[in-house]
């Protein structure tokens, strides 16, 4: 599919996209202005030179206040462009984590995602950077200068009314031809990186057995395949600017000869062909820049395309408390109470968990305990609303009534198998391991002080000892009213615990 050069949606979801592109038309219009003063008083001062009379030192003070505007445009225009740059990265890819944290997690593609939130949209930068203050140069320079040749010299400017259309023609196959394989060679990193990340977690198996050297065939295959897919995008590239430069060229040529011939018969002045020389590559630059920049954005583009459709994706609704039959769980006054009721999902691997039933009890340690696959962290997606394919049964929150999915969540802390960090820590948890984030993650939840405590896998990645500390926290907030819900097959957990339900496959 060929992606439109400004997608709606960007500007619709992102409010430092739009405020870049207001920022970025106002400077590409003062670019305008002060490239076509510049010419008019190049070329007047020029032919002053030349033909006299000496032109007044006014002009040349009026030049070079027009040049050194013109250098702070283009300072601000790089600047204000990075700035924007990584506000936008940085909010698309905070809302786009926060809605795929909603997705179940069965059925996310991880290494995809990865690929797009870190090289994939990370190549946005060059397209808001480059493609839209060129684009903007565009709608407004191209016009003006057009104008302003056409009331100095006609001629000139209908060679470039008749030239212009040519680029953004050419612009356009050789962008047909690199959407396709821009996609490509993102697929191929995706399957590259979930390759070497999985033969990063496998290596003391293939140690083990004396297999490390197995798995170097496929990852010199898959690495010859992005290699490939690399180079094509590449050669487009230098094809469509090839193409861009020789037409801007080209048709610049043919406007310069023009006035050369006018000039010698006399048609036409001095001072006016070189104004007109001056301004007229500001009608071909913003279009060639478009073609060129476009390019260099592409996967930027294509990752931002997925990122967009996935902020847009529409949440699958849990059903709701009100349309489900009426059941005997017991309610409290004071806390949450958790109720499992035959549950059965069904997933790609059977019916995982099947007819789960049990209670958890406000001021209780709970533990969903089973073996590996058995559909315990399912069952949890579940009554969070997270999972609602294949649900049969019920796993409903109550208080004195049932609790609807949307607010149990504000009434809920839930810490998953992997827990994600806050942004502001990222940098400061880079180098943490996934039992020390765990732990991070743990406390924080503690902080909150929700009614209700879900945790997955809690003590999977921490020592006996970290683990003792976890439960004796679990302990206390259990007893001050709090209802505990873990699912785990550790039997440290298991020993602590208040009550077990068993979950079977």
């Amino acid at each position: 599919m060929i992606q439109k050069p400004v997608d709606p949606r960007l500007l619709r979801l992102s409010r430092p996209a739009r405020r870049w592109v207001g920022v970025a038309a106002f400077l590409s219009a003062a670019a305008a202005i002060t490239t076509i003063c510049a010419g008019f008083l190049i070329g007047h001062i020029t032919a002053g030179i030349i033909e006299g009379p000496t032109p007044s030192p006014q002009l040349f003070i009026a030049l070079g206040v027009a040049a050194t505007l013109r250098g702070l445009i283009a300072w601000a225009r790089h600047r204000f462009g990075h700035i924007a740059a990584i506000d936008v990265v940085t909010d698309l890819r905070a809302r786009t984590l926060r809605s795929l944290a909603l997705r179940d997690p069965r059925t996310l593609d991880r290494a995809h995602w990865r690929t797009i939130l870190s090289s994939g949209i990370e190549g946005l930068a060059p397209y808001l950077t480059g493609f839209l203050p060129a684009l903007a140069a565009t709608f407004i320079a191209t016009p003006a200068a057009l104008a302003v040749i056409f009331y100095v010299d006609a001629p000139s400017a209908l060679i470039a009314l008749i030239t212009l259309p040519l680029i953004p023609l050419f612009m356009w196959l050789v962008g047909t031809l690199t959407q396709g394989r821009t996609e490509k060679r993102l697929r191929d990193l995706s399957v590259l990186s979930e390759q070497m990340l999985d033969l990063v977690a496998g290596l003391p198996t293939l140690k083990a057995f004396r297999r490390t050297h197995a798995p170097a065939k496929e990852i010199e295959r898959l690495s010859h395949a992005h290699h490939r897919s690399t180079m094509q995008v590449l050669k487009i590239a230098f094809l469509s600017g090839f193409v861009l430069e020789f037409l801007a060229t080209l048709s610049v040529a043919l406007v310069a000869v023009g006035i050369g011939f006018r000039l010698i018969d006399g048609s036409i002045t001095l001072a006016a062909g070189l104004t007109v020389l001056v301004i007229i590559p500001e009608v071909y630059n913003p279009v060639r820049e478009v073609g060129s920049r476009f390019h260099d954005a592409q996967d930027g583009l294509a990752a931002t395309h997925e990122v967009l459709s996935e902020i847009e994706r529409p949440r699958p609704q849990a059903p709701s408390v009100s349309t489900l039959p009426p059941h005997a769980a017991p309610s409290s006054d004071s806390g949450i109470v958790v109720n499992f009721d035959r549950l059965s999902v069904q997933g790609r691997d059977g019916t995982r968990p099947k007819n789960l039933s049990g209670t958890a009890q406000p001021g209780q340690i709970t533990v969903l305990a089973g073996p590996n696959a058995s559909g315990k962290s399912t069952a949890l997606l579940v009554l969070l609303g997270i999972t609602t394919e294949g649900v049969d049964g019920q796993a409903i929150a109550y208080g004195p009534e049932p609790i609807d999915v949307s607010k149990l969540w504000k009434r809920v802390s839930y810490l998953p198998q992997r827990p994600a960090l806050s942004p502001a820590l990222v940098g400061e948890a880079a180098e943490l391991s996934l039992g020390q984030r765990q732990r991070v993650a743990f406390a924080r939840e503690l902080e909150r002080e929700r009614e209700l405590l879900i945790l997955d896998e809690p003590t999977a990645h921490l020592d006996e000892g970290n683990a003792r500390i976890m439960l004796q926290c679990l302990r206390k907030a259990a007893d001050s009213g709090v209802t505990v819900l873990l699912a785990s097959h550790d039997p440290l957990v298991l020993d602590a615990a208040d009550h077990i339900i068993e979950v079977n496959s």
